[in-house]
């Protein structure tokens, strides 16, 4: 026992300095607008700027952009740059931010004033390529494996793709209208997550096929990195899942001491105490509203009800397959309540840990009929590699990424604890349909 405890231990130390290497090295985060500072890690900005701004990204029909940057500064500024354009031109070349997503790239900068505004334009070639048939995708923000973060600093950030065309996918915290997709500033100066560091933009004539092969085109850019992240990360855990799966499905104790309906009542009552107080506990750490994490955490508790209920009532006339699809269907029903009460995205690992868990219904099901149910064995063991992808890229080596697997091996303990209840109801209702 010592032996475990030192083992686990050191798994724990591990995860925890494998992640000090990519805290404490992850650079300053950079501005999506080179010139609107300032910003955390920029103090620059244009002499006599009242605020930061705003930032238009126009993409033409070859992928090349303008970037249309306008700030708006003092009376004084405006006429001391109006009558002198050497001043204005000299401002905006300090105003440049040490940390800008376009470090490198940013060609011909032209400087004007418009009113009481500094007008900044500056191309950027090949922000966006062709993807799957005539989509095509603006990868340029999306920073894969690289530990990059984005400071929005513009009080607004639109992005527009070529006249006539329609942006196709969901893009993360920007509204989107038509050819633009928009974000705005709520933080200041601060440091904020409004801009997602992997950020894709796919567009087209519309419509659902081409909707269809924007999403094929993210899938095949991100598809290779989140396969091999998703192996190394997951792979412990997976192996892990699959040996609780075998070990609740053929242990029987327990059963002589639980028939079906206290099993029901048992796994109701635990998932009915575990969806009020994960509510409750985010209600009162978020402070206002429905907290997204606790929300979905909560949504597990309300699916592992729910599949007690059902199958118990169900019982064994639908079979090992029924009650399969019962458990997909539950964990389904988790996913459907999260985005009802708090919107998208899917939270991956929660829905995964459920879909796990809800397979020991009809896995439990299968032993006690004396067949191995393989697929069903896989299929769970598969749960954590797919919620490590579907998260993917991680801004880490592939070393860190199988010590980030490691997190995941609370998930074993999870499944174990919440499954074997419902492995013992699927023995159950084997047993009382012979």
């Amino acid at each position: 026992m010592r032996t475990a405890h030192l083992v686990l231990a050191l798994c724990c130390v591990g995860v925890g300095l494998a992640g000090v290497p990519a805290v404490a090295g992850a650079p300053p985060p950079s501005q999506l607008c080179g010139v609107c500072g300032p910003g955390v890690a920029n103090t620059a900005q244009i002499d006599g700027a009242t605020g930061h701004g705003t930032l238009d990204v126009y993409v033409d029909e070859t992928g090349d952009s303008r970037w249309h940057a306008r700030v708006p500064v003092t009376a004084s500024a405006a006429d001391r740059y109006r009558t002198n354009a050497t001043t204005l031109e000299a401002a905006v070349d300090d105003a440049w931010a040490r940390y800008h997503v376009a470090d490198g790239d940013v060609k011909a900068v032209e400087a004007t004033l418009e009113g009481d505004t500094v007008v900044v334009n500056y191309t950027v070639d090949d922000v966006a390529r062709r993807g799957v048939g005539d989509t095509w995708i603006i990868e340029y923000f999306a920073t894969g494996t690289s530990p990059t973060r984005y400071q929005l600093v513009a009080d607004r950030l639109t992005i527009h793709t070529p006249e006539g065309t329609a942006i196709t996918n969901t893009v993360p915290a920007a509204t989107v209208d038509g050819d633009a997709a928009t974000w705005t500033n709520e933080n200041g100066d601060e440091w904020d997550r409004d801009f997602d560091d992997q950020t894709y933009v796919t567009y087209g004539s519309g419509g659902v096929f081409d909707t269809a092969r924007g999403y094929a085109t993210i899938g095949l850019e991100i598809g290779p990195t989140a396969l091999e992240h998703g192996v190394r990360g997951g792979l412990v855990p997976a192996v892990s899942i699959a040996l609780v799966g075998v070990a609740i499905g053929r242990t029987e104790r327990g059963f002589a001491r639980f028939d079906a309906a206290t099993l029901e009542r048992l796994i109701a009552a635990v998932g009915s105490i575990g969806a009020g107080g994960f509510l409750v506990g985010g209600a009162v750490s978020a402070g206002a509203g429905l907290a997204p994490n606790a929300v979905a955490l909560a949504s597990l508790g309300v699916g592992y009800a729910l599949l007690g209920i059902a199958a118990r009532r169900l019982g064994d006339r639908v079979g090992t397959c029924g009650l399969a699809g019962l458990s997909v269907l539950a964990a389904i029903t988790t996913a459907g309540l999260t985005l009802l009460l708090v919107g998208p995205p899917v939270y991956a690992s929660p829905f995964f840990l459920g879909l796990a868990t809800a397979l020991c219904l009809p896995i439990g099901h299968a032993f006690a009929r004396g067949r191995t149910p393989i697929v069903l064995v896989a299929v769970a063991a598969l749960t954590p590699i797919a919620a490590i992808a579907a998260t993917s890229p991680h801004p880490v080596s592939g070393y860190e990424v199988a010590l980030f697997g490691l997190l995941f091996l609370q998930w074993v303990a999870s499944v174990a604890a919440f499954g074997y209840p419902l492995a013992l109801l699927g023995r159950q209702l084997a047993l009382d349909g012979q």
